[in-house]
C-alpha cells in the first residue's frame, strides 16, 4: 500500500494565517486604548465602556477575544491583565514592549503585492528629524528592555572570558540597556558604547539618571566605521548591526586591534541558510525591508569568513535560539 506523509499540518498553518491579523489587531486596539494598562485591577466591560465611551457589548467581544489569547484573564464577568503579559504590555512594565510593538509594525508590514508591482513609494526616511531619532531609541529600548539584553546577556555569561572580563565595548548599540545591564552585574566592569551622535546623546542622557551602574558606561559619538573605539577591551560586542559597515573585513580588523590580549569579538546576527529562505522568522519579517530595497540579511557563514579574513586566529559558530527567532553566534579569538 502506497503511504502519503500527512499533510495535515499544511492546512492547520493555512487556516490559522486567517487569524494571524486578527491577533495583532486586538493587541494593537489593546495598546491604543490603554486596556492592557486600565485592566491592571479586574474591571467588566461595562465599566471599562463608560470610561472609554464606547458600547459595552462590542468591547466584551474583544476581551473576550483576548482572554482567548490568554493576555486576559476572565472570571466572573471582570476581566484583568494576565501576570504572565503585564511586565510586557503594560506602559510601566519592568520589560514593557510598547514602544516596540507601536513601532515596529510599520516597518515590518506592508502592501506586498504594492510593493512587489513598485506601486509604493515610501517618503525617504528624515534622519535629521528628532522624533526619527525619538522614535528610534523608544523602539531599540523597548525591544532590548522586553527580551534582547536579557538573550544577550545569557550570551556574554557563556563566554568563557567573562569571569575575568574588565571592558567591554557594543558596537552600534542602539541603547544603553545592554551595557548598564553589563554595569550592573559586574561592579568590577566598565562599558562603552558607540553609536551614531543622535543615539549617542540619548544614551547619554539616560545613562545620566542610571545611577552608579550608569556613571560605568560611557559613550562615544560617531560612526563606527569612521570614528576611533580606543582599546584594550577584554570583550567587544556587535548585535544587529553589523550590516552598516562599509567594508565588514575591514571594520572586524579595526575590531581585532581594539582588543586587549586574549580577548574576544562577538556577533550576534541571523544567518540565512538553504538559499536564504530560511529561518522563516527573519526571510518573511524582512520582506517588506527587502522589497523597499533595504534587505540586508547575512547568510549563514557571512561573518564568520569575514572574521577570519581580518585575522582572527580561531572563529567559533553556533545558533543560538531567542524569544525573537534563532540567530548565529561567531566568536573572534586571537
Amino acid at each position: 500500500m502506497t503511504t502519503h506523509p500527512d499533510d495535515s499540518s499544511v492546512p492547520a498553518r493555512l487556516f490559522d494565517l486567517i487569524q494571524a491579523p486578527l491577533r495583532w489587531q486586538l493587541v494593537a486596539v489593546g495598546l491604543e486604548f490603554a486596556l492592557f494598562d486600565r485592566l491592571a485591577t479586574p474591571a467588566t466591560a461595562a465599566d471599562l465602556a463608560a470610561d472609554l465611551a464606547l458600547d459595552a457589548g462590542r468591547l466584551g467581544f474583544v476581551l473576550d477575544a483576548l482572554a482567548a489569547m490568554e493576555l486576559l484573564v476572565k472570571a466572573e464577568d471582570r476581566y484583568r491583565l494576565a501576570d504572565e503579559a503585564s511586565p510586557y504590555l503594560r506602559t510601566d512594565g519592568l520589560r514593557s514592549l510598547r514602544d516596540l510593538l507601536t513601532t515596529l509594525p510599520r516597518l515590518r508590514h506592508g502592501d506586498v503585492a504594492a510593493l512587489l508591482r513598485g506601486e509604493t513609494v515610501d517618503a525617504p526616511l528624515d534622519m535629521t528629524a528628532p522624533d526619527f531619532w525619538d522614535r528610534s531609541a523608544f523602539s531599540l529600548r523597548a525591544f532590548h528592555r522586553g527580551m534582547g539584553a536579557a538573550a544577550m546577556m545569557a550570551v556574554l555569561e557563556g563566554l568563557p572570558e567573562w569571569p575575568c572580563a574588565q571592558r567591554f565595548l557594543d558596537v552600534g548599540a542602539g541603547s544603553e540597556t545592554l551595557s548598564l545591564m553589563v554595569a550592573e552585574r559586574r561592579p568590577d566592569m566598565t562599558a562603552t558604547v558607540v553609536d551614531l551622535p543622535p543615539m549617542a546623546s540619548r544614551i547619554a542622557g539616560r545613562l545620566d539618571t542610571a545611577g552608579p551602574a550608569g556613571r560605568r558606561v560611557a559613550v562615544i559619538a560617531g560612526d563606527f566605521n569612521d570614528t576611533q573605539w580606543g582599546g584594550g577591551y577584554d570583550v567587544i560586542w556587535a548585535s544587529l548591526t553589523l550590516y552598516y559597515a562599509r567594508d565588514l573585513v575591514a571594520l572586524l580588523a579595526k575590531a581585532r586591534q581594539a582588543l586587549a590580549p586574549g580577548g574576544v569579538f562577538v556577533s550576534l546576527h541571523e544567518g540565512l541558510t538553504a538559499e536564504r529562505t530560511q529561518p522563516e522568522t527573519h526571510v518573511v519579517g524582512r520582506l517588506a525591508a527587502a522589497l523597499r530595497g533595504q534587505g540586508r540579511s547575512f547568510d549563514q557563514g557571512a561573518i564568520a569568513a569575514a572574521l577570519s579574513a581580518a585575522g582572527f586566529a580561531r572563529v567559533d559558530s553556533r545558533d543560538v535560539a531567542t524569544a525573537f527567532g534563532p540567530f548565529r553566534l561567531d566568536c573572534g579569538r586571537g
